[in-house]
């Protein structure tokens, strides 16, 4: 049987063969993965990469603990710890819950104890048991422990990623997928199969090629609003997308010559400069202003009058239109003008402006955003919260707050953004 009395001797045990007791001696892991598949196999006799994960940190922090504690208590949370991992790894959740209690009670303060205890919590009740032990265990400390959140984080993505029709679904598996999940790719790219459009744009935004090809089919098909296919080609930054978005700019729709020319002008495509500059004259004010501002992104400044008169409109939707286009390349002015618009009556305008001026002045656009986060509207309620995860947020206390919001999609992007800050 294992006998976890000294963990950190198991982990640097010097070489191949026997050890005194039996077991098989190792050579020191010099990498944390393959100390985690170790451990896993031997603790349970089956190879369960994220229980591996968790026996890993659960081994590491014990070690560090077991400095200051008792050989015998140390050999005692060790057991439990090894007990629990082992049972996770065999889908007892009764029999891991007592011994992450055990642990728990003989290491309270111990980060290995509680990555045990959130495992088995998320298991048995998703997120939100898991983040109430973690935040139970949190109080009273100043740090939050990155590896355990991380993990509450990771579990709500996989739970909202097996349930296709809960809004939230793409991102939280393209959130995954960026973080490595490859099952959560392929699980992308069969959702793409079955025609969903929003795993194809979350493909393409990869620089998937067939998804990317599948998007262009849709944009050179028959009829319809292209809006949606424009907009995936343009995030997908592919420069196989522009020969068909030029295309696209003599399109008899104004709605998708417009859009067509923002989307070059966002994807950096300056060989369609030429074509871009026929629509100045184009007989639809909207079109020749998104030519104006495609023209302004590739350092084209031929229509930046059209654009700065705009910018100095006596109406607010006009100035933030004007600010959006020239954010990448903002006038003196702008910042001035940005922050002017998060006043406005209109709470769209306030939610624009609080997303183009977070760079430069994230405090004014964290007020704005929560000030909205009240408001009575539930849509610029979570636009807001939505804004806030992906513009302002950077601390773990307002991230966990998020992950525990009724918005799915807020609360995928709180747990998208919690895998950022802890890769």
């Amino acid at each position: 049987m294992f006998e976890p009395a000294n963990l950190l001797s198991y982990v640097s045990f010097p070489s191949a063969g026997t050890r005194p007791d039996g077991l098989p001696q190792r050579a020191p892991c010099r990498s944390i993965f393959n100390f985690g598949f170790v451990f896993a196999k031997d603790v349970s006799g089956s190879l369960n990469l994220r229980v591996a994960a968790g026996a890993l940190a659960a081994v590491l922090a014990t070690g560090a603990v077991s400095v200051r504690l008792s050989a015998q208590a140390a050999a005692g949370t060790g057991a439990a710890l090894a007990e629990g991992w082992a049972a996770l790894a065999a889908g007892d959740t009764a029999k891991a819950g007592r011994a992450a209690d055990r642990a728990m009670n003989e290491t309270p303060r111990s980060a290995a104890a509680v990555a045990l205890a959130v495992e088995v919590d998320v298991a048995r009740g998703g997120k939100v048991a898991g983040l109430d032990t973690y935040e139970r265990w949190l109080a009273g400390r100043r740090v939050d422990d990155a590896y355990v959140l991380r993990r509450i984080a990771q579990a709500h993505l996989r739970a909202i990623a097996r349930t296709p029709k809960v809004p939230g679904y793409v991102e939280a598996l393209k959130a995954l997928a960026a973080d490595g999940d490859a099952d959560a790719g392929t699980e992308l790219a069969s959702a793409m199969a079955s025609g969903n459009p929003q795993a194809s744009a979350a493909l393409a935004a990869t620089g998937n090629r067939p998804a990317i090809e599948a998007l262009i089919t849709r944009l050179q098909g028959p009829g319809g609003n292209k809006l949606a296919v424009i907009d995936a080609l343009a995030e997908s930054r592919s420069a196989l997308a522009v020969p068909p978005l030029v295309q696209l700019l003599r399109d008899p729709r104004e709605e998708h010559r417009a859009a067509a020319a923002d989307a070059l002008g966002r994807m950096g495509a300056a060989t369609a400069v030429p074509q871009i500059k026929a629509l100045m004259t184009d007989p639809v004010p909207p079109v020749r202003i998104a030519a104006a501002g495609a023209l302004y992104r590739l350092q084209d400044f031929s229509g930046v009058n059209m654009l700065e008169e705009l910018l100095n409109s006596e109406h607010a939707s006009a100035r933030l239109s004007a600010a959006e286009i020239m954010a990448g390349t903002p006038p003196p002015s702008w910042q001035g003008i940005v922050k002017a618009l998060l006043t406005e009556p209109d709470e769209g305008v306030q939610l624009g402006a609080a997303r183009l001026i977070a760079p430069y002045d994230p405090q004014a656009a964290a007020e704005t955003l929560e000030r909205l986060g009240r408001s009575e509207n539930l849509t610029v309620r979570e636009e807001a919260a939505r804004a806030y995860m992906k513009r302002v947020a950077g601390d773990f206390a307002s991230l966990r707050r998020y992950l525990r919001s009724q918005d799915t999609v807020a609360s995928v992007r709180a747990a998208d953004r919690i895998l950022e800050l802890t890769r």
